[in-house]
């Protein structure tokens, strides 16, 4: 009577398979989930990385295009493109006790440091794809 109470080793070995193929399927899908995250992730960061990248040399391509435009199509697109642009009749704003030349370096300064930050984060995210990516293979080999 003690025996037939007591499960067969086989089926323990049953159990013991299919639960590891449940605990498997579900890492596989968390994985899976959190690949697609990262990868969300690079294109949000990539996506500002060329933001900064436009803010940084955006006036620069502007005067070489502009430059080969008519006057009134020019603020046409100034308006367009960068409804905040200060006109030559108007002050930009500078730092207390700063030039304007050292304002726009200070703004730079930052903007590649954000850019290089930005940078960092999507190797990071890279980083952490490859290691998802050989942990699901790893699951199903």
């Amino acid at each position: 009577m003690a025996n037939e109470l007591r499960p067969s080793p086989r089926l323990h070995y049953l159990v013991a398979v299919e639960t590891d193929g449940i605990v498997r399927a579900r890492r596989r899908q968390q994985a899976l989930d959190a690949l697609e995250f990262e990868r969300d992730r690079e294109a949000a960061l990539l996506a500002q990385i060329d933001e900064v990248l436009t803010e940084l040399d955006g006036p620069r391509i502007d005067a070489a295009a502009f430059a080969r435009m008519e006057a009134d199509d020019v603020e046409l697109v100034r308006e367009t493109l960068d409804p905040d642009h200060v006109t030559s009749e108007e002050e930009p704003l500078e730092l207390e006790g700063e030039s304007a030349a050292e304002s726009a370096r200070l703004r730079r300064e930052e903007q590649e440091a954000e850019r290089l930050r930005l940078g960092e984060l999507v190797a990071e995210c890279r980083r952490c794809q490859k290691a998802l990516e050989s942990y699901i293979q790893a699951l199903d080999g």
